[in-house]
């Protein structure tokens, strides 16, 4: 069965806040703030919805920028990520039991505490760039295997 997520990246003068997950899927990990849409919940209200949960910040707007598919074992996706930015925000990030929040420089984002297919496809996206990406993992999700990405 198919999950459908959200991740959403606020930026601000040149930097992006990023979260340390804390627990779930991916916990130690560095990424964007983000988790599962809800039944009946459309992305963008699942992106407000959890940007407010995780870190207690408002989001006024938001910009679309991609799709994201992984697969581990089947030719049906494990997770569906819609992506989206925000520039448009209120309230200062604070840490909750599932994320502990930091600004990054977009020129010193950490990949190395990030997901392997961050590389790829994340440069993109807080350019503000569309894109559409297929990530295949192995079964544990420990190492990327190959990928293909559209950027427009």
């Amino acid at each position: 069965m198919t999950t459908k997520a959200v991740l959403c990246f606020l930026l601000r003068d040149g930097e992006v806040l990023l979260i340390r997950k804390k627990r779930g899927f991916g916990a130690g990990k560095i990424n964007g703030v983000g988790g599962r849409i809800e039944p009946g919940e459309k992305p963008e209200e699942a992106a407000v919805r959890e940007v407010f949960e995780e870190v207690g910040v408002r989001v006024r707007s938001l910009e679309s920028v991609g799709t994201l598919e992984f697969y581990s074992f089947d030719s049906n996706p494990d997770w569906i990520v819609y992506v989206f930015l925000s520039r448009d925000f209120e309230g200062e990030p604070r840490e909750s039991e599932e994320a502990a929040p930091r600004w990054y420089k977009l020129s010193e984002l950490p990949f190395t505490e990030m997901w392997e297919d961050d590389r790829v496809w994340l440069l993109h996206a807080l350019s503000g760039k569309r894109f559409q990406g297929r990530f295949w993992f192995d079964r544990e999700y420990s190492r990327l295997l190959k990928w293909q990405i559209s950027v427009r």
